[in-house]
């Protein structure tokens, strides 16, 4: 009989987004429970996947069907195949439907206050298409086409003013800060790109130690669409950086983990981005101690920094830790406007831009893939806890 450990693995898809679920085989590969797959802000999620593994030579067929518990989900399809001319070689298609129904909206902007917390729920298909190769056990690149059609209303968390009362997806709305592109309207986009990750992390002993260092590079286009009059202008320019670094201290039971993270959007012109693509700030992988995407605008960048300690070693991969960290970065750059003072202020990288956020963490290491964590996280605003199935960043 395969042992626990051996049953349960991490999936991530390189692009378009990284979107990292733990799956556990329930029924001889062809039967999956599935956690993650949502990125942040939607609670905890689980699932169910279906797929056919190696029962069809050549070709594998997945089906699945996620739920969170602030009643988040997703129903994908998918056709995958392992070997494309050489087992290093492989492609995937797949259609996605994705309804999230409480998302954070704050507004746009570094200096935007948290007094105007508004929700919003977003309903999005996509076609996707990612083709990429192993060029090494470690080193990984593809290029990927997206096709996402996404509409937005009002979010279903009542507690906070509607969003329409806020914000308007009107380009003519006075004043200008509260126009939020693509509200209330629907989006198509059409985006392709590259992407590259070189992965040298060893979770073998104890803490992680190594490197990781990933990279995206895209472009994106609004399609037309007849049903949506009051503004279709939408294409950026958008890259996309994440390295990490693990560096022992003395031994395997202590170590601290260091990240840089930033994801730039360059407009088109006059072009503008839909508010829900926008770079962000806030939650569990991006700036503890504030609300999930607490701040939002055209760029960000993150740095982050953990201590880690065991404190109780059962064994090469299982084990107890505490963690204290530090979270400090920034959002700038807004296109909405190329005369007004208040749009004009969020444009600059500035030193009074930037957010800082700290807390300690308690994890608990099953396996080299599975880990349960626990985190506080203060900030100036307010102390929030996370969950999560991870080692962290």
């Amino acid at each position: 009989m395969t042992s626990l450990a051996n049953r349960i693995s991490v999936r991530e898809r390189g692009a378009p987004t990284r979107e990292e679920g733990v799956v556990f085989d329930l029924f001889d590969k062809h039967v999956n429970f599935i956690s993650g797959g949502i990125v942040q802000g939607a609670g905890f999620i689980f699932g169910l996947e279906l797929t056919t593994a190696d029962l069809i030579k050549g070709i594998e067929l997945r089906a699945s069907a996620l739920a969170s518990t602030k009643l988040y989900r997703r129903f994908e399809g998918s056709v995958r195949l392992p070997k494309v001319g050489d087992e290093k070689t492989h492609a995937e298609i797949w259609f996605s439907y994705l309804r999230r129904t409480e998302d954070n909206f704050f507004g746009i902007g570094p200096l935007i206050n948290d007094e105007s917390q508004t929700n919003f729920d977003l309903e999005q298909r996509s076609y996707n298409g990612l083709f990429y190769r192993n060029f090494t056990d470690r080193f990984q690149a593809g290029v990927y086409v997206r096709v996402a059609n996404s509409g937005s209303f009002n979010g279903e968390n009542d507690h906070d003013i509607p969003m329409d009362q806020l914000f308007s997806g009107n380009p003519n709305v006075v004043p200008i800060t509260s126009w939020a592109p693509g509200f209330q309207t629907n989006t198509k986009i059409l985006s392709y790109g590259v992407y590259s990750e070189y992965d040298l992390r060893n979770n073998e002993h104890g803490l992680t130690k190594g490197a990781y260092l990933y990279g995206r590079f895209a472009s994106a286009d609004g399609l037309a669409y007849p049903n949506n009059p009051v503004f279709q202008d939408y294409g950026w320019l958008e890259g996309e950086m994440d390295a990490r670094v693990y560096l022992p201290l003395l031994s395997d039971r202590t170590s601290l983990a260091l990240r840089a993270y930033s994801n730039v959007h360059t407009p088109k012109g006059g072009s503008q981005i839909p508010f829900h693509d926008l770079s962000f700030l806030g939650g569990r992988m991006y700036l503890r101690g504030f609300p999930t995407y607490r701040f939002r605008a055209n760029n960000s960048l993150l740095f982050s920094g953990e201590l880690r300690q065991t404190v109780w070693k059962m064994s090469e991969q299982r084990g107890a830790d505490l963690v204290v960290f530090a979270d400090t970065g920034q959002v700038w750059g807004d296109n909405r406007s190329q005369s007004n003072p208040a749009v004009l202020m969020n444009k600059d990288f500035d030193s009074r831009n930037w957010r800082a956020g700290f807390g300690g963490s308690l994890q608990f290491r099953y396996s080299k893939n599975f880990a349960l964590r626990i985190e506080a996280g203060a900030s100036n605003e307010r102390t929030l806890i996370y969950f999560s199935f991870s080692r962290g960043f």
